[in-house]
């Protein structure tokens, strides 16, 4: 496996950008790939406050560029991380044992839970950014793609898998990739964006991991997925609050 094989992967698992294939000599690429997650958010969040700079310049209102910003985000990612969210809100929609909640979780079809929370989430971040001029709103959007993928290496981190099976059991991260990403996500959080945003941050990856170890038993493919998600917007609004 070549030294480029952990970008290579981070990148066609998170984006919709190719990157052809890479030889492997186990079943652990998602792990080799973990410490880059962070990395491939900033390209994220870079692509999207692209999008926000290129509405400004054609003279659209902060609320539709930051709209189209995020329709893009989630073209780029192939909505994995709102496909997480909706499959972890069904879950916790069920009443009864870990077992059933697991099951509605693998179930294709979005519920009413599911459908909710990813409107919510996608409204909140387009409000979120309707608040803030261009250059605030693209630097939001970097910090918050960023410390949305570090939350996901440090929940694989530091919570067990739910099942023996599945993508959340493939994704075993080591303390170095852990502490890579940790100090990536909060420079950024810093650097881009305030010190609050980094606190905010910091509630919102608790708050996930209570209610995974909680409601599942630990983590799955699908609550890595809403782990991000639910940083990403938690970080937009403590931006939107702190600059507006």
């Amino acid at each position: 496996m070549t030294a480029l094989a952990g970008p290579r992967l981070a990148v066609s698992f998170l984006t919709v950008v190719p990157t052809g294939r890479v030889e492997i000599a186990d079943g652990a690429w998602l792990a080799r790939a973990a410490v880059w997650f962070p990395v491939v958010g900033a390209v994220v969040g870079g692509v999207a406050a692209g999008t926000v700079a290129l509405g400004d310049a054609a003279g659209l209102s902060p609320a539709v560029s930051g709209a189209v910003a995020i329709a893009v985000a989630i073209a780029f990612t192939r909505g994995l991380h709102e496909d997480g969210l909706a499959d972890t809100a069904d879950g916790l929609g069920v009443h009864g044992t870990r077992e059933r909640r697991l099951a509605a979780m693998k179930d294709s079809a979005v519920g009413a839970h599911g459908a909710l929370a990813m409107a919510v989430a996608v409204l909140l971040a387009a409000l979120a950014l309707a608040s803030l001029d261009a250059t605030h709103a693209a630097r939001a959007l970097v910090a918050a793609h960023v410390a949305s993928r570090a939350a996901m290496v440090l929940a694989a981190a530091l919570l067990p898998p739910a099942s023996a099976t599945g993508l959340g059991r493939g994704l075993a991260v080591s303390a170095t990739a852990a502490g890579v990403a940790a100090l990536l996500g909060a420079a950024t959080l810093v650097v881009a964006g305030t010190p609050v945003a980094l606190l905010a941050a910091a509630v919102a990856l608790v708050a996930a991991l209570g209610i995974q170890r909680r409601a599942f038993g630990g983590r799955t493919g699908d609550t890595l997925g809403a782990t991000g998600k639910l940083v990403e917007v938690v970080v937009l609004i403590a931006l939107s609050g702190a600059w507006s």
